[in-house]
C-alpha cells in the first residue's frame, strides 16, 4: 500500500469512527461496524488500528491539537473589540461538539489512567486560559471584575461550554447542532458576563455573539 493511500485510508477510518462514536457512544461501536461504514474489510482497518482503543487515542490526539490551536490564539493586538472573545468562545463550542463522545465518556482512572489524566489536563488548561481571556478583557476595559470574580466566571463559563449541547439535546431533543445553536451558546456565555461588562462593552455585545457566522453546520 502506497504511503499516500495509507494516510488517506487512515484519515477516512478516523472520520468514520468519530461519526459513529458521536452517534452511538464508543462502547456501542465495533471495529466491524466502522469497517462496514467505510466499505472496507476489517483486515484493512486492522492494518491501521489494531484495537478500538487505538482509534480513541488517535481521536484524542486530534482533539488535543485542535484545542491547542484554539488556546494558543492571541488576542488582537489593538483595540477594545469584544467580537474577538465571541469568536474564541464559538470555536471552543465547535471543538466540544465535534469530539463530544470524548467529553461524554467517563474515563476510569484505574483502567484508563492515561486518558483520564489527559482529559483532566485539557479541562485545567481550558479553565486557566479562560481566566487569562477574562483578565485580558479587564485590561481592555471590557470587563470590570476582581481576580476572585474572574475565577468564578471562568468556572461557570466552562460549565456552560461543556454542557450546552447536552442541555439542548435533553431539553429540545436536538439531534444535529447548527450554527444557530453555536451562536446561542456564545450568547448564553455573554449573559453570564453581562453584569460585569463595562458600558462600552455592552454596546458591542450583539455583534460579539453574532460575528462571522460560518455557512456550514457543525459536524454531527
Amino acid at each position: 500500500m502506497k504511503r499516500g493511500t495509507a494516510v488517506k485510508t487512515r484519515d477516512r477510518i478516523l472520520k468514520a469512527a468519530l461519526g459513529l462514536f458521536n452517534e452511538r457512544g464508543e462502547a456501542h461501536v465495533s471495529l466491524a461496524q466502522i469497517a462496514g461504514r467505510l466499505g472496507i474489510s476489517e483486515g484493512n482497518l486492522w492494518y491501521h488500528f489494531r484495537a478500538k482503543h487505538d482509534l480513541v487515542l488517535a481521536l484524542f490526539a486530534e482533539l488535543e491539537e485542535r484545542i491547542e490551536r484554539t488556546l494558543s490564539r492571541e488576542p488582537a493586538s489593538a483595540g477594545a473589540d469584544l467580537a474577538y472573545f465571541g469568536d474564541y468562545a464559538r470555536q471552543s463550542f465547535r471543538d466540544i461538539w465535534e469530539y463530544r463522545f470524548l467529553y461524554r465518556h467517563r474515563f476510569d482512572p484505574d483502567a484508563e489512567s492515561e486518558l483520564a489524566q489527559r482529559i483532566a489536563d485539557l479541562t485545567e488548561r481550558a479553565h486557566r486560559r479562560t481566566e487569562r481571556i477574562l483578565a485580558d478583557m479587564v485590561a481592555r476595559r471590557l470587563l470590570a471584575a476582581t481576580p476572585q470574580e474572574i475565577s468564578e466566571l471562568a468556572a461557570n463559563a466552562w460549565i456552560i461550554s461543556r454542557y450546552w449541547f447536552d442541555y439542548l439535546q435533553e431539553r429540545h431533543g436536538l439531534a444535529r447542532i447548527t450554527e444557530a445553536e453555536l451562536q446561542a451558546g456564545v450568547k448564553q456565555l455573554f449573559a453570564l458576563y453581562r453584569p460585569y461588562l463595562t458600558e462600552a462593552a455592552r454596546g458591542q455585545i450583539a455583534a460579539a455573539h453574532e460575528t462571522a457566522p460560518r455557512k456550514k453546520a457543525a459536524r454531527g
